[in-house]
């Protein structure tokens, strides 16, 4: 904020020097006259435009890169063009200024700077620098009240404007507001709110083979009568409540004989696990990056509420005292347009917070205030099309073979390579997406369960499950151990000698090194089986191993910092190149014929490749050793297929409990990775090393008794 402050300073102070110099004097007097009319028009353009891609960009798709370079540009330019139109106010002189409606334009312009409802701050960066945006609130608002002062004159249009700037002012404070409640130590620290004196009960009994069963959350929540529809709703926000420590990177305990009330039910099925997922990070993003939280409390619908009305008064004080004055057509038409873009965005803000996923929990249980006055039946539709969503919907999809092939025949890729280093062209232009579809969640869902079955480490186990003897029941030292599998545990379940065979290309390399490995040995295996049968052959775990492949690589090449650290993009790099040159002068291929190349020619690589960081010719390598071990297993296609799902799933896991939660964070603003959906599936199991299930016991050795009523303190009792 400071140094769009700074820089929208000097180009104030440059720019009458560069027009004199540059222009004519026809065009110095169009920019004389027109300039505030300009700024002002295109300040309120670009808060429209803000509000649009606030909307689009928490939506993850094809275009949610494109969405994102936009979001980037609006956010950054709003502010800048809003400030020099201030300054130039500041520099400007009374004998100077051509318009008088200027005093009534002034606080439209603190307004904008307040920002539209759906986007507060573009990165996590914006939040914690709330504190400079309160520097910069001091300073827009000095400049702007003294503007006010050195060109209002005595007409009542002046007083007209007083409205607007009780308006301009909540609403930048607002913001600010805003910021500093996303930043991460205010939103740690929500966690860890003051209970009122509050204290859970313990039971008093001096039985020790009572066994406390507490109300479970479908209990409670039958017991509110809420509807079925809006169940997702309510156990999702009570989910994000108690979450909160595990957003900010802490701890969290889960007793034993509560585990089962906070989190996701054995029972419940794929699609609304994701479902209740989604809704969940929807929460997570409108407090980081939104104003949708600020209507969460009574202060902030009353702040609203005055936002609104006095515009209103604005609006109906302009349309008396105008015809008065002898105003341009074309000033009086701005104003209006300055009144309606502002009433419009209150109103956009009200009517979105009403559709909101925050509401529906309000609405989803018929006692409510809002059913007495709308009508039972209009909010049990509104709450039954909101719980129409289906968890997450797309998944970006990138080849690394496919994308050497492609970008050798772009014309322009010597171009782009000098001027854009980092490869953003190719990681983005390049990836294609892709729906994420049940039977994908389904299979996810289904992995994790089993997870959290060898975590229970039951010892009644049903005929046929194992338990490990070593380790009781949720062991922590077991669940680090667990989650640190990254297909070795499928390999040695097929009964395969995993250390002498296959230990080169999963355990013994970086965690980058093997996802190229298996990636390359997938598309070699999927489109050699493609050429040799139909595609039917290929099966359902055949379709989820690549689509895992192609996710995994993608976050390798646009997500590296979801990964655990390595070189990949050096070998990523480097086997480019080595595709490249083995193909030589060929322009194009089919995948079929590439995959057939590649495994009968893969001996016929350079020795140069010793000294280089490719892995296309042990990516190859392993293709040839999976595809002998299928062979010499005697495997139909589906069992090899549902081996390799397993082994990408693994990964996929993996890499999900690795990754730090401010990465998760950051790229909720471009949509949401499916990466993150399953890290918070994972501790919805318990599957993190950030839970511990543990024993539950007062400090007096009795039980403690939960109460639903007590969830704002939820996660207080918990972290």
């Amino acid at each position: 904020m400071l140094l769009t402050i700074a820089s929208a300073f000097f180009f104030t102070e440059i720019k009458s020097g560069a027009f004199t110099k540059l222009f004519s004097g026809l065009v110095q007097k169009l920019w004389v006259k027109w300039e505030l009319e300009g700024m002002v028009v295109l300040s309120l353009l670009l808060q429209l435009v803000l509000l649009w891609v606030g909307y689009h960009r928490r939506k993850q798709g094809k275009c949610s890169h494109y969405v994102a370079i936009f979001a980037w540009f609006s956010y950054v330019s709003a502010d800048w063009v809003t400030t020099v139109a201030l300054s130039a106010l500041l520099k400007a002189k009374v004998k100077e200024l051509t318009n008088e409606l200027v005093v009534f334009w002034t606080p439209f312009l603190l307004l904008h700077l307040g920002g539209p409802s759906t986007i507060s701050a573009y990165a996590l960066t914006d939040n914690e620098l709330w504190l400079r945006y309160f520097l910069g609130l001091v300073i827009q608002v000095g400049v702007a009240i003294y503007a006010y002062v050195k060109f209002g004159t005595n007409n009542t249009l002046r007083y007209s404007a007083i409205p607007m700037f009780i308006a301009g002012i909540i609403k930048y404070g607002e913001r600010i507001w805003i910021l500093r409640d996303a930043s991460y130590k205010q939103f740690s620290s929500s966690a860890f709110l003051s209970t009122g004196g509050n204290t859970l009960d313990t039971i008093q009994t001096s039985d020790s083979t009572y066994n406390y069963q507490p109300q479970t959350l479908d209990e409670f929540l039958r017991d509110k009568n809420v509807i079925e529809e809006g169940k997702s709703f309510f156990k999702a926000y009570y989910l994000y409540k108690m979450y909160i420590p595990l957003f900010s990177e802490l701890r969290l305990r889960i007793y034993r004989n509560l585990r089962e009330k906070f989190m996701l039910s054995q029972t419940i099925s794929a699609e609304d696990a994701f479902k209740i997922v989604q809704i969940e990070l929807g929460f997570l993003y409108d407090k980081l990056y939104t104003k949708s939280t600020v209507l969460q409390s009574v202060k902030g619908v009353i702040l609203q509420s005055i936002c609104l009305l006095s515009t209103f008064a604005a609006m109906i004080t302009f349309s008396i005292t105008v015809g008065n004055y002898d105003y341009p057509w074309e000033d009086i038409c701005i104003s209006y347009l300055l009144l309606g873009g502002a009433i419009f965005v209150d109103i956009y803000l009200a009517i979105a917070h009403a559709l909101s996923d925050w509401t529906m929990c309000h609405l989803s249980i018929p006692s409510n205030s809002v059913h007495r006055l709308v009508g039972f039946s209009i909010t049990s539709w509104l709450v039954h099309c909101k719980a129409k969503k289906k968890g997450i919907t797309s998944m970006a999809q990138h080849s690394l073979i496919d994308y050497c092939f492609k970008v050798k025949t772009s014309w322009w890729s010597s171009i782009l390579s000098v001027l854009d280093i980092e490869d953003f062209w190719g990681k983005f232009c390049y990836t294609s997406w892709v729906k994420v579809n049940p039977n994908l969640k389904n299979f996810i869902h289904s992995h994790l369960q089993e997870k959290f079955k060898r975590y229970q480490n039951i010892k009644d186990e049903a005929p046929g499950e194992k338990i490990d003897k070593n380790y009781g029941e949720f062991d922590h030292e077991f669940l680090t151990t667990m989650l640190k599998e990254r297909g070795d545990h499928v390999l040695q379940g097929k009964g395969i000698v995993f250390k002498d065979e296959f230990k080169w290309s999963i355990n013994d390399v970086e965690f980058s090194h093997s996802i190229l490995l298996w990636h390359i040995a997938t598309f070699l295996l999927f489109y050699d089986d493609h050429r040799r049968c139909s595609s039917s052959v290929l099966g359902l775990h055949g379709r989820i191993s690549k689509l895992l492949s192609d996710y995994m690589m993608y976050l390798l090449l646009a997500r590296p910092l979801m990964l655990p650290k390595g070189i990949g993009q050096v070998r990523i790099r480097d086997t480019q190149e080595e595709m490249i040159r083995f193909f030589g002068h060929v322009k194009s291929l089919n995948n079929n014929d590439v995959a057939s190349a590649l495994l009968h020619r893969k001996n016929e690589f350079p020795s140069s490749l010793i000294h280089s960081k490719s892995v296309l010719r042990d990516g190859c390598k392993l293709a040839s050793m999976l595809k002998a071990l299928v062979e010499e297993l005697l495997w139909d296609p589906e069992e090899k297929w549902q081996m390799i799902a397993n082994v990408w799933i693994e990964m996929l896991v993996f890499a999900a409990s690795k990754c730090r939660w401010k990465h998760h964070e950051t790229h909720l603003r471009h949509g949401g990775e499916l990466l993150t959906h399953v890290a918070l599936l994972m501790a919805h199991f318990g599957l993190t090393e950030n839970i511990r299930i543990m024993q539950q016991l007062s400090d007096e050795g009795q039980p403690l008794k939960w109460d639903w009523e007590q969830h704002p303190q939820m996660s207080y009792f918990l972290a």
